[in-house]
């Protein structure tokens, strides 16, 4: 019986029995104990045993697996087989998700392998990769080409998810701008690993997550370790471009700016099968997001993240425009949460609510909206004009009034599609709280109620249907 793999150790420890219960009369004379993990310590191991942990000593020079002549051996090769044999050697090997998981737990104290398509060999391929590129040397790259696509080629059937929590930058360097006095000099740009070279090697590549900055800092720590270059967005975007099957792209906590984003969004604007983009937590101001809205216009996108950006209420005119501009829209989730769209942005979102039949949730939580923004939208609410279906609305730590709670309150008795409402720290009375917690939960179970009804129609249809063909 092996541990920690056939039984975890912490389910052994919650049943080993104390002390004082082994020396009970009844235990001490008890011969059977099936709860004894480790009855068979002592035992002398067989001549298969013997012959199979020499074959795990001296799999790096010699590994065999299929040649092994029942499954029975193969797995408990399995159980017994370092965890630290040679990468290049293993992934080619073996295909046994035991052994992977084995692996993983040894190198990585958090693992969810279902974050990575329950597959514990992809969950090794992937953290291995991601590792290797956070510490590849830009400066360098073309002397360890040929080691990257070494690299590549052991992984790329295994990797679907890349996520870049750091990129080392290229190495200060200084150019002299006057070979008189070498005092006037200007730094270089800072630069990261070509992308566009690593990207479109992976054909099954779904989603990408990245974060142009360190995470470990040394005494050598300075802030230009955190930009990023015109080059390195063009080069990006052309990455991208050249993914096919890109669903998610996420580029969060950089210093993504107006120039930047545009010459990203180049490249991502001929990829039609994003359907989600992140830029959280970056840098792009009014014009960076009339630049997104700009590409909106083209594209039709299903879940949009701009939060903390420094957007006010010009930058939140262009998101719209572009979402109106385009011809068939299908947002489905658009987060603006901490950017200073104050009222006169709050207006232009229930302008977009008016006109969106796609829109499900819509967090503009903590964005200086103040009682003019939310009686608009609390009138928008009761219009009777909004097509959507179902909106999970988030308005949190907005500066309102218990006025507008009142308006909030009146406005959801009347408003059936609601299903989601969150208005804390909004500084409305305990009595509108409590009547929209209670009109939203009314929301939510009519809802639930119409779909299951909608499925029961629906099977019932194709039952009769089977039958009526037979």
């Amino acid at each position: 019986m092996k541990i920690p793999h056939t039984i975890p150790k912490n389910v052994l420890e919650a049943y080993r029995c104390s002390e004082e219960t082994t020396r009970l009369t009844c235990e001490v004379d008890r011969t059977i104990r099936p709860e004894d993990v480790s009855w068979d310590e002592e035992r002398v191991p067989s001549l298969k045993t013997l012959a199979l942990r020499v074959i795990a000593s001296v799999w790096k020079k010699n590994p065999i697996l299929e040649e092994l002549p029942t499954c029975e051996d193969r797995n408990m090769l399995m159980e017994i087989l370092p965890t630290d044999l040679p990468f290049e050697l293993t992934i080619r090997k073996i295909d046994n998700e035991h052994y992977w998981e084995r692996c993983s737990r040894a190198r990585w104290g958090h693992n969810d392998c279902a974050e990575h398509g329950n597959s514990w060999r992809r969950r090794y391929c992937e953290g291995a990769f991601r590792e290797y590129l956070e510490n590849l040397e830009p400066s360098f790259f073309e002397s360890q080409k040929e080691d990257c696509e070494k690299m590549i080629d052991l992984v790329r059937d295994y990797v679907h998810t890349i996520e870049l929590r750091s990129l080392l930058p290229t190495k200060k360097d200084k150019i002299s701008l006057n070979e008189e006095d070498p005092c006037l000099a200007e730094e270089a740009f800072v630069h990261h690993i070509p992308l566009e070279f690593i990207l479109p090697q992976f054909p099954h590549l779904t989603e990408l997550r990245i974060n142009f900055g360190l995470v470990y800092m040394n005494d050598g720590f300075e802030w230009r370790d955190f930009e990023i270059s015109i080059e390195d967005c063009f080069g990006l975007g052309r990455g991208i471009k050249a993914c096919p099957k890109l669903k998610k792209f996420t580029l969060t906590r950089s210093n993504l700016d107006q120039p930047r984003v545009a010459a990203l969004l180049q490249g991502v604007l001929e990829n039609d099968s994003i359907e989600e983009l992140d830029f959280s937590h970056c840098k792009l101001a009014d014009k960076g997001a009339k630049a997104v809205g700009e590409y909106l216009s083209h594209r039709n996108l299903k879940i949009l993240h701009l939060a903390n950006n420094d957007i006010g209420p010009d930058g939140v005119a262009g998101i719209i425009y572009g979402l109106l501009k385009a011809e068939h829209t299908t947002l489905q989730h658009l987060n603006l949460r901490l950017n200073s769209l104050l009222d006169n942005g709050m207006f232009h979102v229930c302008a977009y609510l008016l006109r969106s039949e796609s829109l499900e949730v819509l967090d503009v939580s903590a964005c200086g909206i103040e009682a003019a923004g939310g009686a608009a939208l609390a009138e928008v609410l009761t219009s009777g004009s909004i097509k959507l279906k179902s909106l999970n609305l988030n308005l949190s730590n907005n500066d309102f009034n218990e006025a507008i709670g009142d308006s909030f309150e009146a406005a959801l008795r009347n408003a059936p599609f609601v299903v989601g409402f969150e208005a804390r720290m909004c500084n409305f009375s305990r009595q509108s709280e409590y009547s929209i917690h209670e009109s939203v939960l009314r929301n939510k179970q009519r809802k639930r109620k119409e779909e299951t009804k909608r499925m029961l129609e629906k099977s019932q249809k194709i039952s009769i249907d089977s039958f009526v063909s037979e």
